[in-house]
């Protein structure tokens, strides 16, 4: 057997395990489900991980390119081959991971946010804030609506339906004043 067939068998195996993932998550997506085949990579969801079967097979499959590229056109010696090889490989390897942690930053950002953000939004009374007391406030934040108890700064009342601003956030409880303007 020579190292030109083992080569190509290493740039099929890559071929076919990426067609067989992209088959099954497209099935998946047709049956309204989740497929998920796991080959014991992922440190945690929402990452990828460099010894990911992804990442691994994208390895293989560089490193099967770029076998029969040295082989087949460069015509190398088997020492300088499957040095390009190994290059090819990790290189192929390290984009595919750095593309994959790109995408997950973007498409994992969670719903925590720091209750500072909240300063300076608007917010609905949707429980009346009676003079110096407690009421409660909606206010949207990273696309999900939020509830937090509102005083007003200068103990004013406020009723239920106004939009406040907030202004202070101190513990659980936000500081608010009337919208002016519109």
């Amino acid at each position: 057997m020579s190292i030109g067939f083992v080569y190509i068998a290493l740039l099929m195996v890559g071929v076919v395990y990426a067609l067989i993932a992209g088959a099954l998550g497209w099935l998946g997506d047709l049956a309204g489900g989740d497929i998920h085949v796991d080959a014991g990579g992922h440190l945690d969801a929402g990452h990828a991980h460099p010894i990911s079967g992804t990442i691994v097979a994208t390895f293989v499959t560089g490193f099967g390119g770029g076998g029969v590229l040295a082989h087949y056109l460069f015509k190398w010696s088997l020492v300088k081959g499957l040095g390009f090889a190994g290059v090819a490989g990790l290189a192929l390897a390290a984009a595919a991971f750095g593309i994959l942690e790109a995408i997950f930053k973007q498409t994992q950002a969670g719903s925590e946010f720091g209750s500072g953000e909240m300063v300076g939004r608007e917010a609905e009374v949707i429980t009346p804030i009676p003079a110096h007391g407690i009421g409660e406030v909606a206010v949207q934040m990273k696309g999900q609506r939020e509830r937090a108890s509102a005083r007003t700064l200068d103990g004013s009342a406020v009723p239920r339906g106004q939009v406040v601003v907030i202004d202070k956030v101190t513990g659980s409880t936000v500081y608010v004043r009337p919208r002016t303007g519109s």
